[in-house]
């Protein structure tokens, strides 16, 4: 059986063939859909440099063929001009027994070109396409948020099958009347105490007179405004108002520049650290155990990675209401998007009061664990094995 799997996320190919991806599709990403089906091909945004992007990760893999259309990234008209991008998907359909979705105006035009042929597919609800669209930073995306929050909603509605990144609240805003269930995407492994135990002892020890001793990290992409880094820049001229400094180190690629210049602004350029990117994995794991405060004041989520896998190396963390994270914070540690000031309050609770930054530290530590690779493969690979079946009785029928 041969899958097709359309989705809007970016890809680099080098001249020697390889594809890359910036940490979403590492090659491991394909073994949950290559269980069940002998080849992929994937329809994806591409582009073309002379070697491989810095900490990247390699996503080609056999039985794996990768469709190139144009990396149309940042630009929304390109949403409602896919006329050459729905050919290159309804010509490749021809010989798939099932198609994968994700939620964009391609994968809409697959769905209804799948039920036309009768062929199976399946969507992966990963985010809130309202949020995505009403805070990209543009009068265009949000006057496009109505048309793609409703074609999100149609089009999940009707998919006979769906798999949610959350427990409920995507499930709830968009929801499907076919088999579906909710599995985080994140992929974290199990972690040894020691991490946990490690990271308390370091603050027992050191107990810091000055504030800016605590180093704060999110990670997220710094293209558009979507994880509110802007937010925390914000929060941190507060409490430097407060004589609180505390360190930012943020993890992503984007318009570097951009926010360097706001922070100049804010006047805290020197508390300000763009790290760039790491490859998936034990790079971003290292880097996270320097931290001592995780944040995620997002605009826009489904379930965040990063939250989760900052959770896993005991880190207290505070976040936004956005999306799934109420599911992995407690009401404590939760913001309004946007609200600088009780992300400010949060964050001088967790310099001042060391117990509270340890009990959440040791909270986080234990959620995190219903988020390990083991258990979330096996709800996973139940919900795979049940659409492949269903394609593979399609196929045999019309055999």
């Amino acid at each position: 059986m041969k899958a097709l799997f359309i989705h809007s996320a970016r890809f680099v190919r080098t001249p020697d063939g390889n594809v890359f991806s910036n940490g979403q599709f590492p090659h491991q990403r394909w073994e949950r859909y290559l269980k069940y089906f002998d080849a992929l091909k994937v329809i994806c945004r591409m582009s073309y440099r002379d070697e491989m992007p810095e900490n990247w990760n390699l996503s080609s893999w056999p039985r794996v063929t990768f469709i190139d259309i144009p990396d149309d990234h940042g630009k929304l008209l390109m949403q409602l001009q896919k006329g050459p991008n729905r050919r290159i998907v309804y010509r490749q359909m021809n010989d798939c027994d099932a198609v994968i979705i994700d939620q964009s105006t391609l994968g809409w035009s697959a769905a209804q070109e799948a039920e036309k042929r009768r062929i199976p597919w399946a969507i992966e609800v990963v985010s809130d396409v309202w949020n995505a669209y009403w805070y990209y930073g543009t009068l265009l995306g949000k006057l496009y948020a109505p048309f793609a929050w409703r074609n999100s909603r149609y089009w999940i509605r009707r998919a006979d099958f769906a798999i949610y990144v959350t427990h409920e609240y995507l499930q709830k805003k968009y929801p499907c009347r076919g088999l579906f269930c909710g599995v985080s995407d994140v992929q974290v492994n199990s972690v040894p105490i020691s991490v946990l135990e490690g990271r308390i002892a370091r603050w027992r020890i050191e107990q810091p007179t000055a504030p800016e001793a605590l180093v704060v990290g999110m990670i997220g992409s710094l293209f558009n405004r979507y994880k509110g880094l802007h937010v925390a820049l914000r929060a941190l001229r507060r409490l430097r108002d407060q004589g609180i400094l505390l360190q930012l180190h943020v993890l992503g690629n984007g318009r570097l520049d951009i926010w360097r210049q706001e922070a100049r602004r804010l006047g805290i350029i020197n508390l300000l650290y763009l790290d760039g990117s790491l490859p998936s994995g034990e790079p971003v794991m290292q880097w996270l155990d320097k931290l001592d405060i995780y944040v995620q004041p997002s605009f826009q989520e489904g379930l965040p990675r990063a939250l989760i896998e900052a959770m896993s190396r005991g880190l207290p963390a505070l976040g936004s209401i956005c999306g799934g994270i109420p599911e992995l914070l407690p009401v404590e540690c939760l913001h309004c998007p946007g609200d600088d000031k009780i992300l400010a309050k949060q964050l001088a609770r967790m310099v001042q009061d060391s117990s509270w930054r340890i009990s959440q530290a040791q909270r986080n530590f234990k959620e995190a664990k219903n988020y390990y690779s083991g258990h979330l493969d096996a709800l996973r690979d139940a919900f795979w094995c049940q659409f492949a079946e269903r394609v593979r009785k399609r196929r045999d029928f019309s055999l």
